[in-house]
């Protein structure tokens, strides 16, 4: 069976396109501006006052912890599905918005990020610990940054965490909004997506003559 040149670039503008529409699809974050109106896809490894506000966000729904209790870490977390950053060499973009609130007596924001091998462990701190922060309490401040995966990295985690300090009255209150965690294509992707839209345009060209 003869395929035409015309049904070639076809089936690889499809393939191109399928793989360059999830290249650029690249936050592994779920729920990443609690646009669900809850804490779905996120977890709370200890007890504290966490909650998604519906208005005053970045734009819209934003988580907002509440920590007064003296000493203590109250963190939002969630980690990425297994296998979706795979190997060492990877760069990962990461950024969020924070609003700060009451931070009184110690209180500061933290966020952890970290590789993790593919049972879970911890094998590198990803950019470190970023912090502390003191974001503005009347307006959204934005963070961003990169780093480099670890041999053995299989996908990530991340933390925010609002702590208080061991004098009395401490309190920290931290916003959270549009958390992102992604992967930056490697080149073969990229030249599968780009030949992926220069064959929908070769078939536009062609149709047009």
């Amino acid at each position: 069976m003869k395929i035409s040149v015309k049904t070639t670039i076809g089936l690889t503008s499809l393939a191109g396109l399928l793989i360059g529409n999830t290249v650029f699809a690249q936050n592994l974050i779920q729920n990443p501006g609690f646009s669900t109106g809850d804490l779905t896809g996120w977890t709370q490894p200890n007890p504290g006052p966490i909650s998604v506000i519906a208005t005053g966000g970045n734009p819209v729904d934003y988580a907002w912890l509440n920590n007064s209790v003296v000493a203590y870490n109250l963190a939002l977390s969630q980690t990425t599905p297994n296998g979706s950053v795979v190997g060492a060499g990877l760069t990962v973009n990461y950024s969020f918005d924070l609003l700060g609130g009451n931070q009184a007596n110690g209180g500061v924001d933290f966020i952890h990020i970290w590789d993790k091998n593919s049972v879970g462990g911890v094998i590198s701190q990803g950019p470190g610990l970023l912090g502390p922060y003191f974001p503005s309490a009347s307006a959204w401040t934005h963070y961003s940054g990169s780093f480099t995966t670890v041999a053995g990295s299989d996908h990530l985690g991340i933390e925010f965490d609002a702590t208080t300090g061991a004098a009395t009255g401490s309190v920290d209150q931290m916003g959270i909004d549009n958390v992102v965690l992604s992967v930056v294509p490697e080149p073969t992707t990229l030249s599968l997506a780009a030949m992926g839209l220069l064959g929908v345009w070769t078939l536009r060209r062609s149709r047009k003559a």
